[in-house]
């Protein structure tokens, strides 16, 4: 991820344009597969010494060093270091600063040598006796410049530079106080793979079909949130390769650059930035795995798969559930969740359930999940104390649903079979159909 000084864009007419390169552009390829080579031949040396070299290569190539300098960001973030701590290292390099205040309050050295010594024996002595070859350098191993390098996943020059291109763009969305984003694709696929993607980032998206047929999502930006948050920006930025898959796309933000001024992003597939991303279609995310592993271990009846249709609300708007849940008696029931900053998304979704059953005696078939920490804020604490739908479909949870509270919300559903066939009871075929 880019930072904000490493981001090249232009503005014009109150529009943001990021200066994206070519990738076939031979000099640029040039400089992007010397920068590789510095860093696959990276393996064993500090992070310190890597950018050292890495610095080298840059300041020959004529290039922009803000572009020479992104491109190294990119590959920082694409290399691991050993950031193992050692506790008995730090307890040494303690002793080893003690020592030398000691020296120095206690003896007169002749010159700056003769200082050097006196510690370098100290040194050698603890060293030999207590951590066997440790070398000097070894003691700062905590230090972020002398952790070695572990591994480098590597690239092609040209992959490089369209992840330059992405990440240009993906640090302007960190920014942004909305997105909107139109999918002009017929093709039910394609908008699956993007929900996935969105659950998978834990974003969430008002969906509705216009009359053309296309597809618009509506995505909260970091900016608009009450509670903002780093991991929420990351998470919408790191959502936009996934965007780059669909064939025909439409985006528009507004984004904030300095104090008070915003301007519009507009981009479409035109822009021929190649995605990093591969379809998620084959993935399942660690915490959906851990749900369902302690759901299916407490529920004699009920099957658990993540959620892979949408499901039709009041209004000509969709969702996309989480989790799709089947009992043997043909009732399928889904469920939703709703993190810390999904507050917005969360009091929509508790209006659309009370319009979508009226009546008291029905129970729309989507189980809500709140975030503790959503609870904090008080518009959506009184939003949820007063949902008729919440009261008797939805639960609190922390890191991931209780699995006995589920599966007590789950038997109102299988009691109410007659009604719930009835209006509900083919609802992941019809669902299915509907994107068709």
């Amino acid at each position: 991820m880019l930072t904000k000084d490493l981001l090249r864009y232009t503005i014009q007419k109150e529009q943001v344009h990021p200066s994206l390169v070519d990738p076939a552009d031979p000099a640029l390829l040039s400089c992007a597969r010397q920068l590789l080579e510095v860093f696959e031949d990276g393996k064993g040396k500090s992070r310190e010494v890597l950018l050292e070299e890495s610095k080298e290569v840059a300041d020959r190539i004529p290039v922009d060093a803000i572009f020479t300098r992104g491109l190294e960001k990119i590959l920082l973030d694409h290399t691991e270091f050993d950031s193992t701590s050692d506790d008995a290292l730090m307890d040494l390099r303690k002793e080893l600063f003690q020592h030398t205040s000691r020296l120095l309050a206690k003896r007169t050295f002749t010159d700056l040598r003769d200082y050097h010594q006196s510690i370098q024996e100290t040194f050698q002595g603890k060293s030999e006796t207590r951590f066997d070859t440790r070398t000097r350098h070894q003691l700062y191993l905590d230090l972020p410049s002398f952790q070695p390098v572990l591994h480098f996943k590597s690239f092609s020059p040209e992959n490089l530079l369209h992840r330059y291109n992405c990440a240009q763009v993906q640090g302007l969305l960190q920014r942004s106080n909305r997105l909107y984003l139109r999918i002009a694709d017929k093709e039910p696929i394609h908008l699956r793979q993007l929900c996935r993607s969105l659950r998978f980032h834990q974003l969430l998206a008002e969906i509705t079909v216009e009359a053309n047929g296309e597809y618009c999502l509506a995505i909260d930006g970091p900016l608009d949130l009450f509670l903002q948050t780093q991991k929420y920006g990351i998470n919408l930025a790191n959502f936009f390769p996934a965007i780059l898959l669909q064939p025909r796309w439409q985006l528009q933000a507004r984004i904030q650059l300095g104090q008070h001024k915003q301007y519009s992003l507009l981009l479409d597939e035109s822009c021929k930035i190649r995605s990093h991303y591969r379809h998620l279609s084959a993935y399942i995310p660690e915490e959906i795995e851990m749900f369902q592993k302690s759901f299916l271990q407490k529920s004699e009846s009920w099957m658990v798969e993540p959620g892979k249709q949408f499901l039709q609300l009041p209004g000509e708007s969709y969702c996309f559930p989480d989790y799709l849940l089947k009992h043997p008696s043909s009732v399928v029931v889904f469920m939703e969740l709703f993190h810390a900053w999904h507050a917005s998304h969360l009091t929509v979704r508790l209006r659309q359930l009370e319009k979508a059953c009226p009546s008291e005696t029905e129970v729309f078939p989507l189980m809500i999940g709140v975030a503790r920490s959503l609870l904090k804020d008080p518009v959506v604490a009184q939003a949820v104390d007063r949902s008729r739908h919440f009261s008797k479909a939805g639960f609190i949870f922390r890191k991931m649903p209780p699995a006995d509270k589920v599966l007590l919300l789950l038997e109102q559903f299988v009691d109410n079979t007659p009604l719930f066939s009835q209006q509900y009871g083919n609802a992941e075929s019809s669902i299915s159909t509907s994107f068709k």
